[in-house]
């Protein structure tokens, strides 16, 4: 009498598949991360000289950077930016750049328009209690100062804050309303 015999994957050969397939699933369906770059160089490089203030030979032009973002987390109606170095004023910090109520539509922001009036949204007040981009300026002979830059996206209208708000005032109103944050650093040194 003939026998026939049924093949029978293994338990351990069963168990690779189910996890390939799982993890193969699980990056189909994840989502695209919030990101913001810088076109110019990597994260932690060094402001090009035309980024830094042009006044007390801090030996830029004040030309603000370019900077694009990505994948906005669902929900996001609006964002704002926050340009601060920690290192500043002996570690209490010197905030740059302070601008918010940007439309979800935008994308980026072009080279050098952060100092002009031509930035769509409202300016905040930085440390000069100016409003716009106001380029890295660190004292002579100091180490290379570490400047952060954040873009939250938010849930609220681009017209829900009043403008002219100073980087701690923003950052009291959002709360509640960040849906995400992405950040890159840049340095300077003179």
């Amino acid at each position: 009498m003939a026998r026939s015999f049924r093949y029978l994957p293994s338990p351990v050969w069963l168990l690779g598949c189910f996890l390939l397939l799982g993890v193969q699933m699980m990056a189909e369906a994840a989502p695209e991360r919030f990101t913001l770059s810088m076109p110019d160089a990597e994260d932690n490089a060094f402001f090009a000289p035309a980024n830094a203030a042009s006044t007390n030979g801090c030996g830029g032009t004040n030309v603000s950077p370019a900077l694009y973002w990505s994948h906005p987390p669902k929900g996001t109606q609006s964002f704002a930016l926050v340009l601060h170095d920690p290192d500043g004023q002996k570690g209490l910090g010197v905030v740059h750049w302070v601008h918010y109520g940007l439309a979800v539509t935008v994308e980026e922001i072009a080279t050098g328009v952060g100092a002009e009036s031509k930035l769509s949204g409202m300016g905040g007040k930085n440390s000069h209690d100016t409003t716009g981009y106001s380029g890295p300026c660190p004292p002579p002979g100091d180490s290379a100062h570490h400047y952060v830059i954040q873009l939250y996206a938010l849930d609220l209208a681009p017209d829900a804050l009043e403008p002219g708000l100073t980087r701690e005032a923003l950052l009291d109103k959002i709360k509640g309303h960040i849906l995400g944050v992405s950040s890159v650093v840049r340095q300077y040194q003179r």
